[in-house]
């Protein structure tokens, strides 16, 4: 980590609970036991890349979620009624971690499932809210439309006003 508590690397391989204190430890059951939901395990004759990695998490026990899991369930909104917390809570420390695509992907998810967030999880939602986020311009820079700084911004903005911040 730099000066700024700001990952150094790219965290997708590492697991999410790693990051988090022990009082938020993750269950070792899958969002498959926790929902009762196994639809999303069958990836079907000729899935998709990101319906094989969905089906995967789905499978996987939250206690060994890796952050680029985390990044793909959270960008699909699913399982957020356990994810939520431990999501936020990692990301009020690392706002700017890279899971798999990008420095700060899985940022740009939780700001675009926010509404989920606040409803499952307000409390550590609200304080990843009064984060500092102007590092998204400089993280944000590669765009060249700047499509996903604005998308970031307007989706922050609105998470925002929600939760009355």
């Amino acid at each position: 980590m730099d000066d700024e508590g700001r990952l150094e690397e790219v965290v997708g391989d590492c697991v999410l609970s790693g990051f988090i204190s022990d009082q938020m430890a993750l269950p070792s059951a899958t969002l498959e036991s926790l929902s009762g939901d196994g639809s999303l395990v069958d990836a079907g004759l000729f899935p998709s890349g990101l319906v094989r990695r969905v089906a995967k998490a789905w499978t996987t026990p939250l206690n060994l979620l890796t952050c680029a899991q985390a990044r793909v369930l959270v960008g699909q909104k699913f399982g957020l009624q356990w994810l939520a917390a431990p999501v936020a809570v990692f990301l009020s420390g690392h706002p700017r971690a890279e899971c798999d695509l990008y420095p700060g992907d899985l940022m740009c998810m939780a700001l675009k499932a926010h509404v989920e967030l606040l409803r499952f999880a307000p409390v550590e939602t609200r304080k990843l809210l009064g984060v500092d986020f102007s590092w998204m311009a400089e993280e944000f820079s590669f765009d060249p439309d700047g499509t996903l700084l604005r998308e970031a911004t307007d989706d922050l903005t609105t998470a925002r006003r929600l939760a009355g911040i």
